[in-house]
């Protein structure tokens, strides 16, 4: 990364503790180390180095934030200032034999942000596995999320809204294939999201998050919602009665609501986890990306349902104008067998008419 502080909390060969810092200048270049006569914001301060129980302890100060360089001098980084909050990024790794830097092994960001004017602790875990787990844990969270909500479930809805009708014929074992896809695809988003849940409690080891986080806040307030508006439905799902019970319809406007709601509250909840503190330094605004895939489902539902319009205000009617025209009856002669109109398909019926045509 580029254009970043760093402050290495080293563990040397010989066992002892040193702090030094350093800056990215650009993207992977080597990191340069800062000298006293450096001007980077701040004066670097070693305060305290130990050692405890395996526990590396690394304190520093930075102070006297006074631009003493001259400023017609370019530079390639932006200095350190007291009155700029920053998010700060972890790298844990090795020294090689000179203990020189080397590649890190593992990388994290921190959900809290610093300001320089006050002191902060920051403590990070150097074992490898611990730390991979735990990033794993929170992707897999935002991975199953991200698929649900953006792709599964809409295509649920999509199957319960337009084909209904269409596929109204197409039956398995007794059951419309509709109705089951539909099923299927909704009962694996209610069991994962309730995954994807118990994950990022893992990830979080059960802490409520803090409300000094407003946005991290806001959206586990929210993801609570989401699931549980997402186990209601599945309840009342299981519970509802008989599709020719008097009071089914009730069961189906609760249906819609819910399932609509849960749908738009999952989709402003994803919308803030992309502005979390976390991305910042991941993606470059990954809110478009989701902006763009909601403005195609957008338009390809706006179409779906402009074209079911049109075929039940207009095809239709064209279609039966053109069956009763010119003989004005309910049944086409096909030979010497009439033929009832309702018992054949509209297309069949039209090439009846056709060949009636021909002289």
């Amino acid at each position: 990364m580029g254009d970043d502080h760093v402050f290495a909390c080293e563990h040397l060969s010989d066992d002892t503790i040193q702090v030094q810092r350093f800056v990215n200048l650009d993207g992977y270049s080597p990191s340069v180390l800062v000298t006293t006569a450096s001007n980077y914001g701040g004066i670097f301060q070693v305060s305290r180095v130990a050692q405890n129980n395996g526990v590396i302890y690394c304190e520093f100060t930075l102070s006297n934030f006074t631009n003493t360089l001259d400023r017609r001098k370019k530079r390639s980084i932006s200095l350190l200032s007291q009155n700029t909050q920053y998010h700060i990024l972890t790298a844990i790794g090795n020294l090689d034999s000179s203990n020189s830097l080397i590649q890190h092994f593992a990388t994290g960001v921190l959900t809290q942000m610093i300001q320089l004017n006050q002191p902060e602790t920051i403590t990070t875990n150097n074992t490898q596995e611990s730390t991979n787990n735990k990033t794993i844990l929170l992707r897999a969270h935002g991975i199953i999320m991200l698929l649900l909500w953006m792709l599964f479930v809409p295509t649920g809805i999509l199957l319960a809204r337009y084909f209904r009708q269409s596929w109204s014929k197409l039956k398995l074992c007794a059951t419309p294939v509709w109705y089951i896809m539909h099923q299927i695809v909704m009962n694996f988003a209610v069991v994962m999201t309730l995954i994807s849940f118990v994950l990022i409690l893992i990830y979080k080891r059960g802490a409520w998050t803090s409300q000094s986080l407003s946005r991290e806040f806001a959206h586990s307030i929210m993801g609570l919602v989401v699931v549980s508006t997402v186990t209601l439905e599945s309840i009342m799902t299981i519970f509802r009665c008989r599709p020719d019970h008097p009071r089914r319809f009730i069961f189906n406007y609760m249906h819609r609501i819910v399932g609509i709601s849960t749908l738009i509250l999952s989709s402003a909840t994803i919308l803030l986890a992309t502005l979390l503190s976390r991305y910042d330094s991941v993606m470059v605004k990954p809110w478009r990306i989701l902006v763009a895939w909601w403005s195609m489902e957008f338009v390809i539902w706006i179409g779906i349902e402009c074209l079911e319009i049109f075929y039940h205000k207009y095809w239709l009617r064209f279609n039966t104008i053109n069956l009763v025209h010119p003989m004005q009856t309910n049944f086409l002669h096909d030979g010497d067998q009439p033929m009832s109109i309702n018992a054949r398909s509209s297309s069949h019926v039209a090439f009846q008419l056709c060949s009636l045509s021909i002289p």
